[in-house]
This record gives C-alpha cells, sequence and structure tokens, in this order.
C-alpha cells in the first residue's frame, strides 16, 4: 500500500486594505474576492459563492470542449450561463442552473457530455448533494 500524496493546489490568502477584502493567489495567478455585503464586505469583486460557482463551470468547459470529440476535429466551442437561484428566506445555497451552449453536438451528445462530467468532475461530486445542478444544454451552430 502507497502512502504518496500530491498536490493538486496550493493557494495563499491574505486580507487587503480594503475591509472585507481578499488576495487568493497561486503560482501565476492573484485573484481578488469580497465578503458579501451581509458579512460586511463590500460585495464587489467575486464572493466566495461566485468562485465556488466559477470552478464548476470551468471543468464543464473543459470537458464539453473536446470529450467525445474524434481525432484530428478541432475542440468544440461552448459558452455556460451559470446562476445561483433560492428561496429569499433559509441559509441553503440554493440549486444552481448551467445554461451550456455547445458548438457541434446534437442533443444526444449533448446529454452524453452531461453525463460524462457528473461521472468524472469531483468537485462536482463532493458538491452535488449540498448543491443541486440542473444542466440544460443547448445545441448550436457557431459560437462566437
Amino acid at each position: 500500500m502507497s502512502d504518496k500524496t500530491t498536490v493538486t493546489s496550493n493557494l495563499h490568502g491574505r486580507t487587503t486594505d480594503v475591509r472585507g477584502r481578499y488576495s487568493i493567489g497561486g503560482p501565476g495567478f492573484e485573484i481578488l474576492s469580497d465578503g458579501s455585503v451581509r458579512s460586511g464586505g463590500p460585495g464587489e469583486e467575486a464572493s466566495s459563492l461566485d468562485l465556488l460557482v466559477a470552478s464548476l463551470v470551468s471543468c464543464a468547459l473543459n470537458a464539453f470542449r473536446y470529450d467525445f470529440v474524434e481525432d484530428g476535429q478541432p475542440e468544440r466551442q461552448v459558452e455556460i450561463f451559470a446562476r445561483i437561484e433560492r428561496k429569499v428566506e433559509g441559509d441553503y445555497l440554493g440549486t444552481l442552473i448551467m445554461e451550456c451552449f455547445i458548438d457541434g453536438a446534437d442533443h444526444v451528445t449533448a446529454d452524453q457530455l452531461v453525463a460524462e462530467y457528473k461521472k468524472r468532475c469531483r468537485i462536482y461530486n463532493a458538491l452535488k448533494d449540498s448543491l443541486p445542478v440542473v444542466f440544460v444544454p443547448h445545441t448550436t451552430g457557431a459560437l462566437r
């Protein structure tokens, strides 16, 4: 049995001069994030919920662009609009709605892409019980 581990994410976070604003960075990038207005943050930069949703969108973009594309064919163009919907009362996360525009995929392929994403995305699988995700795939002609 092997006890080997690997570091798959290595970030650094720090406060900034703006109350409730944080700098989060890793090798080669920096992101500003604000606490919610409810918690005293300015609410102008990406919130922690925005960053969580962005990670799910990024995984989907990565999967949808090339899964089931035959060798030698160009990667698909994909565009996703994501939003969280929740009732005003309550402290639950809500439901993530992902409108997925997938170039060059028919409805069967779009459904296969969603199924494959659900199977392979570790972030989705870690969150799916706390943050239900509804995929609304749209097949399109060439995206810009």
